[in-house]
């Protein structure tokens, strides 16, 4: 990604120069060079008011980022097609060539982005739904200020400078290490700090398991806690779910209460991990869905071609 200290930089008496409208006009022309970013004949203004929640006319979006400047953060345009991708070549670009505009565009589209396609798939949203979802004056509800987040974080760099690891793939990465290796929260929390001392200044790796949790939680399925009988008998579950004992053996679904506990704690607990999503996450997926329906893929290639033998 090219220097865009451009976007935060103001001008004596509050007057911004002519460079500056001129990588404004260079920001206009990447924005309106990828058709999918209109709607309404309008694109999405990231001006410090609008914080790409208005579609408005490319005329009056160059007038608010002229008067107003640029909302925070928005060093990487994601919200206008650009994708976070290590290409040094971009560095040698000028921000406000029509030329720039295109060949960014031609990145963005070959999705070279694994993790952004990862919250992609995960929020169940797609590039059309992102610029093209309902715009509204007040603020972003929560799942859609936890998907702009994650978008975000998996296009904003690891640190300035860094072409090949963005905020959330390197969370990914370090979380999928503890799970292969079997790391301890207390492990995995000295292995931050350790990366953390010898990364640049101002990185923006999670300090502990903990941040990195929260981070990583919307990208999960999530499963549900129903307690069972000790003994295994039975699940406290849909019609069973208000009884307190076990209907075979007669054993207490909740431990004794002991000091000033208010809370009921069951003797233990089964964690129902629900198959219909995690169907639909393969499904949803371009990398999955087509593996999910390779057997019937080729049952219809054999109805079609009696002939034809697997080949894989």
């Amino acid at each position: 990604m090219d220097d865009r200290s451009w976007m935060y930089r103001d001008s004596p008496q509050g007057l911004r120069k002519m460079d500056y409208y001129n990588d404004v006009q260079g920001f206009i022309n990447f924005a309106t060079s990828i058709p999918r970013n209109f709607t309404d004949g309008g694109i999405r203004c990231p001006c410090r008011k609008c914080k790409n929640l208005k579609f408005l006319h490319q005329d009056v979006v160059t007038m608010h980022l002229l008067t107003k400047g640029f909302m925070e953060d928005y060093l990487c345009w994601y919200a206008h097609g650009e994708l976070f991708v290590p290409d040094e070549s971009m560095e040698e670009q000028a921000v406000g060539s029509t030329s720039s505009a295109s060949n960014m565009h031609e990145v963005g589209n070959e999705n070279n982005n694994p993790y952004r396609n990862m919250v992609m798939d995960a929020m169940r949203m797609s590039e059309d739904n992102v610029r093209e979802c309902p715009i509204v004056e007040e603020e972003p509800n929560a799942d859609a200020a936890r998907f702009f987040d994650l978008l975000r974080d998996s296009n904003e760099p690891l640190w300035d400078g860094c072409t090949n690891h963005s905020k959330l793939s390197a969370v990914a990465q370090v979380f999928t290490m503890k799970s292969d290796h079997g790391l301890s929260e207390a492990g995995y929390d000295k292995i931050i700090e350790w990366a953390r001392s010898i990364l640049p200044e101002g990185n923006r790796l999670k300090e502990n398991f903990y941040a990195a949790k929260s981070m990583m939680k919307p990208l999960g399925l999530g499963y549900q806690k129903i307690d069972i009988c000790p003994n295994f008998c039975m699940l406290y579950y849909l019609e069973n779910a208000e009884m307190t004992e076990c209907m075979t053996c007669g054993h207490s679904r909740y431990k004794p209460r002991t000091g000033r506990r208010k809370t009921l704690v069951a003797y233990k607990k089964l964690r129902y991990f629900p198959i219909t999503p995690r169907l639909q996450r393969l499904f949803m997926s371009l990398k999955t869905a087509e593996h999910m329906t390779w057997c019937c893929d080729v049952a219809v290639a054999q109805i079609n071609y009696p002939s034809l033998k697997h080949t894989r």
